[in-house]
């Protein structure tokens, strides 16, 4: 498989985030590595992993080096003659069936294992989702306070002026009506961040998770790519198949048993008792194995052919998500750029049209530049992030 690459910026995101005050500064924040031990401490989750294993080593288990023996009792009247037979017959696996089935077993056992660590991974992956969806969420939410609070005060100023006679009525009504826009929007935002932060605490079982909103661009990524367990269960599963194949084709051979017991002999005239041996041996007349040897080799060829399917598939992933990943991450450097300058052009604007010199559309396209630049700093920085959580699923990376 190819070894991919995620390229990294120059230029730090967090820095275009920093400025994005949070109403919710105040209380703790949750950092991803506390929201990944939460969640994998979460109830059910070890109890769902000792279980598994447990099913799995019981498979082990339950085949046995022998199989029980069983207890014969026999008893014979013929004419004045009387014997009865008490002994004990052990079936002999001489082939070797059972132990190609316990190493099937074991391969299962390692396939279970490489299933749980698939399953964290992916809920790792689930919780830094939601972490990244929260935190951006919650600065979306900064971003429309303070257009609100930024609209609220042009409309006071417009309104002073409006008074004093400097400017004209359509002044106010227009900044009432964007601060009302604004307002309508930060309730929508408020909304969103509830949502978006929903997730997060059923994952990590905080009510209220708070996430800053510099944790967009403060993920950690692993250095080294890891081999993908989800893989890794299949190839065990394929060579448990195979190993079922040769279990099946020992078994036709012939089974022995031996027995050893005691035997007692009366007659008229007296009786006699002394050990008793016999051996046995299966006889494949009715069934001679063939078809359960065609139906291990059948379940063989299909995981074969599936685990191919899976690796064609695994690769073009691994392809997608380092395009996506690349290409997010050069995006939302390029939005950075722009935003230093959007935000001095809302300042700009706010002293400038306080001083007259400037109309209110000026003023409101000032500050509507610079709401949509902060958003599209942070839907950028969110889709980077987003495109590195999926790039560090599908090559199998367990970081942070």
């Amino acid at each position: 498989m190819p070894k991919l690459r995620m390229r990294h910026a120059s230029l730090s995101l967090a820095v275009a985030l920093c400025a994005a005050p949070s109403a919710l500064a105040a209380q703790e924040a949750l950092t991803e590595q506390l929201a990944i031990e939460r969640a994998l401490a979460r109830e059910g989750i070890a109890d769902l992993e000792a279980a598994s294993r447990d099913i799995a080593a019981t498979g082990v288990e339950l085949v046995r080096p022998f199989d029980n023996p069983s207890l014969e009792v026999s008893r014979e009247s013929v004419g004045g003659e009387r014997e009865w037979q008490l002994g004990i017959v052990q079936p002999i696996d001489l082939s070797g069936q059972r132990d190609a089935l316990r190493n099937a077993a074991r391969s299962e056992v390692s396939a279970v294992e490489s299933d749980i660590a698939w399953a964290r991974i992916g809920l790792i992956a689930q919780v830094r989702s939601a972490f990244v969806s929260c935190a951006a969420a919650g600065a979306e939410l900064a971003v429309w306070q303070n257009h609100a609070t930024a609209l609220a005060e042009a409309e006071r100023i417009a309104g002073a002026r409006a008074r004093e006679g400097d400017t004209a009525v359509y002044d106010l009504r227009r900044t009432r009506v964007a601060a009302s826009s604004a307002d309508a929007e930060l309730s929508m935002a408020e909304g969103e961040r509830a949502a978006d932060c929903a997730s997060l605490a059923s994952l990590t079982g905080l009510a209220d998770p708070v996430v800053p909103p510099t944790a967009i661009t403060s993920l950690r990524s692993g250095e080294v790519p890891g081999d993908r367990a989800d893989l890794a269960a299949q190839e065990q599963r394929l060579l448990a198949t195979s190993q079922r194949v040769v279990a099946a084709r020992r078994s036709r051979v012939p089974q022995f048993s031996v027995g050893a017991g005691i035997k007692h002999v009366s007659d008229g005239m007296g009786s006699a008792v002394g050990p008793a041996v016999s051996v046995g041996v299966t006889l494949p007349i009715f069934d001679g194995g063939g078809a359960a040897v065609s139906q291990a080799q059948a379940q063989q060829r299909a995981l074969q052919a599936e685990l191919a399917i899976a690796r064609r598939t695994v690769e073009a992933e691994q392809q997608a998500a380092a395009a996506r990943a690349n290409a997010a991450r050069e995006a939302a450097v390029r939005a950075a750029r722009s935003r230093d300058d959007a935000a001095r052009l809302g300042q700009i604007a706010a002293i400038a049209y306080q001083s007259g010199e400037i109309g209110v559309v000026e003023l409101l396209d000032a500050h509507a530049a610079q709401r949509d630049a902060e958003l599209a700093v942070i839907r950028h920085a969110t889709a980077a992030a987003q495109a590195a959580i999926a790039f560090d699923l599908a090559t199998g990376r367990t970081a942070p």
